[in-house]
């Protein structure tokens, strides 16, 4: 079946990503001079995404293996892009070229989370089927990101959206979470592993209480037999199971150990990760971004999909304050993995005392290597309009959560900030 959804301004939405797609119009660079990334660095692109998506066409196409965004949600008032306010055309028109360059740089295996509220939500699903194919729409996720609301005119508006697309569905493995109960993380030889005690069984079926399900190592053989036998001692030889004593009999029960960032179980629908501020507030950046994504969310659909890709490359083009790269961060701190991430955010003043005083903490505006600029970003934006030279880019201060999550989660870790050059 094919969807067809069509609005004013359609043709000429799509015109304008094929036409993008067709070869880069943009460059990005250091500074004055011009810069290609190797798709491996970690990267702070700083600009309108759309241009920004397109330079990295030269470098990136059909590497990335996650996009997760999180775009304007249609109510009047983000500040990060214009919002039109319940126009969805408007809104279906700026996401739709933006959507197919995203596509472009898609792995065949690779899968775009795009989390929004009900504002838009059906719109966005029925655009995603026409860019992408709805055979290749695997589903919706709910991220439960409050509670209480007793004040709600109808009812607790508690959840949002988060629609899944692959590029080929047929090549998207399953999502994936960490392995937890039954099951029990011990440390051993140094090492978190996920210990279970009960894969080998006697037999199927119900078992009386106090009678013993497991399979002992020494009753294999007459139980299951010689084959049975030579695929445990196998195991046993590879490590992945051990022995260990159990009972009064002498015996010993076969033990199943998993190294903990190597088990897996599929993920679950709904993820129920509340706010973003208790994120920040280690950081020292409490307060200074009104509704930052949770860490523990984008950690969770990132980790989905890469959980045995330890060196993919996520993009997020609508970065905000950086949630994304702490994730990755936190994702790789988890099984020592070196995913990368590439950010790309407007420099568009972000009107916040908080977001000032971090500024002016560091003495300047905030760049991604640490260092101070001799001018704000958003001065450099809005040059002549006094009343945004004041306040910060917001994307001085994504490079500094960056910098600041990464003294925590990954010191060392280096980025490159890069800025849209468009061709005169």
């Amino acid at each position: 079946m094919t969807t067809v959804l069509d609005w004013p301004g359609k043709a000429r939405a799509f015109a304008l990503g094929r036409r993008l797609l067709d070869g880069p119009q943009t460059r990005l660079g250091d500074g004055s001079t011009p810069y290609l990334p190797d798709p491996r660095e970690n990267l702070l692109v700083v600009g309108d995404n759309l241009p920004a998506l397109t330079a990295m066409l030269a470098t990136h196409r059909r590497r990335v293996k996650v996009v997760y965004i999180d775009p304007p949600y249609n109510t009047g008032n983000a500040h990060t892009y214009k919002d039109h306010g319940h126009d969805h055309a408007s809104w279906l028109s700026f996401m739709a070229p933006r959507l197919l360059l995203a596509r472009e740089l898609m792995r065949d295996d690779g899968v775009l989370f795009l989390h929004l509220d009900d504002k838009e939500s059906a719109w966005a699903q029925l655009l995603g089927h026409e860019i992408f194919g709805e055979d290749n729409s695997l589903g919706t996720l709910i991220h439960q990101r409050a509670k209480g609301g007793g004040n709600a005119p109808s009812f607790v508006r508690g959840h949002d959206y988060v629609h899944v697309w692959g590029r080929d569905a047929n090549r998207v493995g399953p999502f994936l979470t960490e392995k937890k109960s039954p099951a029990k993380l011990e440390i051993i030889d140094g090492r978190r592993m996920l210990v279970e005690t009960d894969v080998l069984r006697a037999g199927f079926g119900r078992y009386a209480r106090g009678s013993e399900r497991r399979l002992m190592y020494e009753d294999i053989l007459a139980v299951k037999g010689a084959k049975k036998l030579a695929e445990v001692d196998a195991k046993l030889a590879a490590g992945e199971y051990i022995l260990r004593p159990w009972g009064d009999a002498g015996k010993h029960a076969v033990v199943r150990v998993t190294p903990a960032e190597k088990a897996s179980s599929k993920m679950y629908s709904i993820i129920k990760a509340l706010g973003g501020q208790n994120d920040l507030e280690p950081l020292g950046l409490g307060g200074v971004f009104s509704y930052p994504k949770p860490v523990e969310l984008v950690k969770a659909l990132v980790t989905s999909q890469t959980f045995f890709d330890p060196e993919a490359i996520v993009l997020d083009f609508f970065a905000g304050s950086g949630t994304t790269a702490q994730a990755v961060m936190e994702a790789n701190e988890r099984d020592g993995g070196s995913r990368s991430f590439v950010l790309v955010q407007t420099p568009e003043p972000l009107r916040s005392k908080n977001a000032r005083a971090v500024v002016a903490e560091r003495g300047g505006s905030a760049r991604a290597d640490g260092s101070q600029a001799e001018e704000s970003g958003s001065a450099r934006a809005h040059e002549g309009r006094a009343e945004d030279t004041e306040f910060p880019a917001i994307s001085d201060l994504t490079a500094e959560r960056i910098r600041r999550a990464a003294e925590i989660h990954s010191p060392g870790l280096r980025f490159t900030r890069l800025d849209v050059v468009e061709d005169e």
